[in-house]
């Protein structure tokens, strides 16, 4: 069976599943008509990082990648490689396979990347559709795009996602990106068919992107909120009550 949860698809053989996730990002790098001037080592690491917090959220654990670079190999596809490789080396994640292609045809003035994550997870660990009511959501990390991604002290890691997959306290967890927290709420509300009663500790702009998933809501019961605002050492907001 294939189905298809928020912006995953998740395939299920017997007892196990298999998460895809997928990003893009473009007009980011150092070439000519970037729009944003940065390493090609910040792209490869910010693009994976966002493919695998998707998986990794659900509880899943990556087992392939697949890059697909808008950009010739040397010296841009390389850079962008290293950075890819060294966020997975950090992070753990050693037995991830990486495929991929880049753009040798034509010269490209503008930088740009896919990437495709397939992990794996037993079906009994999927972090899905287990949201029950009197569940506290709160948000941890804060939304930054563009260029204050860059000197950002409260945005979430890879570390702290893979903290995230690791919690059995988080029930739900999900990643926030371009389409801003009221978007994801709104997400949250249809896929668990539960109203959220927000309560927002402090103002926040929920229409704003968050970027490369620098914040993500989580879910969990109210005797842990103690534990969710303790396990990392970013930011966490109460957001409010599922109803």
């Amino acid at each position: 069976m294939v189905e298809r949860y928020r912006d995953l698809v998740i395939i299920y053989e017997k007892d196990v599943a298999f998460v895809i996730s997928c990003d893009s990002l473009g007009a980011i790098g150092s070439k000519e008509n970037d729009m944003l001037k940065v390493d090609e080592e910040i792209v490869g690491r910010t693009t994976v990082k966002v493919a695998l917090s998707e998986v990794l959220c659900v509880g899943a654990k990556p087992v392939v990648i697949s890059d697909t670079l808008s950009v010739e190999m040397n010296p841009t596809g390389e850079k962008i490689l290293k950075g890819i490789k060294k966020e997975l080396e950090e992070n753990g994640l050693l037995d991830v396979v990486l495929t991929g292609s880049t753009e040798e045809n034509f010269p490209t003035s503008m930088t740009g990347i896919g990437i495709t994550v397939i992990a794996r997870v037993r079906i009994e660990d999927l972090k899905i559709k287990k949201v029950k009511k009197g569940m506290h959501v709160s948000l941890l990390g804060y939304p930054r795009v563009g260029s204050e991604v860059l000197r950002a002290k409260d945005i979430l890691t890879l570390k702290d996602y893979i903290k995230i997959s690791q919690s059995k306290e988080i029930v739900e967890a999900i990643p926030v990106g371009s389409k801003g927290i009221g978007y994801e709420l709104s997400i949250l509300q249809e896929v668990s068919g539960l109203k959220i009663d927000t309560d927002f500790s402090a103002p926040l702009d929920l229409t704003k992107s968050a970027g490369p998933a620098t914040c993500c809501l989580v879910v969990y019961e109210e005797e842990n909120e103690e534990l969710i605002r303790s396990f990392i050492d970013k930011p966490v907001m109460y957001v409010g009550r599922t109803a």
